[in-house]
C-alpha cells in the first residue's frame, strides 16, 4: 500500500488532498496543528469506511515537531511514499505595519515546515530510491500581491525551494514539485467581501472560484507522475 502525509491536512485543501489519496487507495496521516479535531473527524470518518488513516498533531513551525510527526507517521503507515507540505498561514496587512512577530510566524509556518519536513523525507526516501513531495505555494508566490507581501514571499520561497530540491534529490529518483492554487473557495478568504469575490471571478476566464477537491487532484497527479520534477502547476481557472 502506498501512503502520504498531509500536513495542513485540518484546512479544507489539506482535507481534500487526504480525501484525494484515500480514495486512490493510499493510507494517509493527516497532520493539523490548532484544528486538530477536523483532522481527527476525517481520519475517523477514513477509517469506519476501511481506510487506513491517521490524525497527527504538531506545530510545524518548530522542527522537533517536524521530526516527531514524520516519526510518528511514518510509524503508523509504515513508511511515507509521499510528502504533501500543505501547511500554511495568511497575513494580510501593509508591508510598513507587519512587525516581526508577524513576518517570524509566516516564515516558519509556512516555509520553514516545509524545510524540515522535507529533510526528514529525504532521509527516507533517498534510503528508499522512491518517493515524491509536493509542496502547496500560491499564485501569489508567482505573481506577487499587495497587502500580502509577506505571504507572497513565503509560497515564493516554497517555488524555489522546489526548483533546487528536485535537482538535488532527482539522482534518487524522487520528485519534488509545487502547485499554486489561485482563488479557491475556501475560509481563507473569508475576509473578502461578495463584491470582491465576484470581482474577482470576473479576472478569472473561467468564471469562478476553484474546489478545493481540483488542487487535490493536481496534487495527485504530480506525486504520480514519475517524469515530472521541479515544476510548478498553476491551477487558477487561467487567472494569472
Amino acid at each position: 500500500m502506498k501512503t502520504a502525509l498531509i500536513t495542513g491536512a485540518s484546512g479544507e485543501i489539506g482535507a481534500a488532498i487526504a480525501r484525494e489519496f484515500s480514495d486512490a487507495g493510499y493510507g494517509v496521516a493527516l497532520c493539523g496543528a490548532k484544528h486538530i479535531e477536523n483532522a481527527e473527524a476525517l481520519a475517523l470518518e477514513l477509517q469506519k469506511a476501511g481506510r487506513t488513516a491517521c490524525a497527527v498533531q504538531g506545530d510545524l513551525s518548530k522542527p522537533e515537531d517536524c521530526e516527531r510527526v514524520w516519526d510518528e507517521s511514518a510509524q503508523a503507515l509504515g513508511h511515507i511514499d509521499v510528502l504533501v507540505n500543505g501547511a500554511g498561514i495568511s497575513l494580510v496587512t501593509f508591508f510598513d505595519a507587519m512587525t516581526p512577530a508577524e513576518w517570524n510566524r509566516i516564515v516558519h509556518t509556512n516555509l520553514s515546515s516545509a524545510v524540515y519536513l522535507s529533510q526528514c523525507a529525504s532521509r527516507e526516501m533517498i534510503r528508499r530510491k522512491s518517493g515524491a513531495i509536493v509542496n502547496i505555494s500560491s499564485i501569489w508566490g508567482v505573481s506577487g500581491a499587495s497587502m500580502e507581501v509577506a505571504y507572497s514571499a513565503v509560497k515564493a520561497g516554497m517555488i524555489g525551494l522546489t526548483k533546487a530540491l528536485a535537482l538535488e534529490l532527482a539522482p534518487s529518483n524522487i520528485t519534488v514539485n509545487a502547485v499554486a492554487p489561485g482563488y479557491i473557495d475556501t475560509k481563507m478568504n473569508a475576509h473578502l467581501s461578495e463584491g470582491d469575490k465576484a470581482a474577482l471571478c470576473e479576472d478569472i476566464p473561467l468564471r469562478r472560484a476553484g474546489r478545493p477537491e481540483e488542487v487535490a487532484a493536481a496534487v495527485r497527479f504530480l506525486a504520480e507522475s514519475p517524469y515530472i520534477t521541479g515544476e510548478t502547476l498553476v491551477v487558477s481557472g487561467g487567472w494569472r
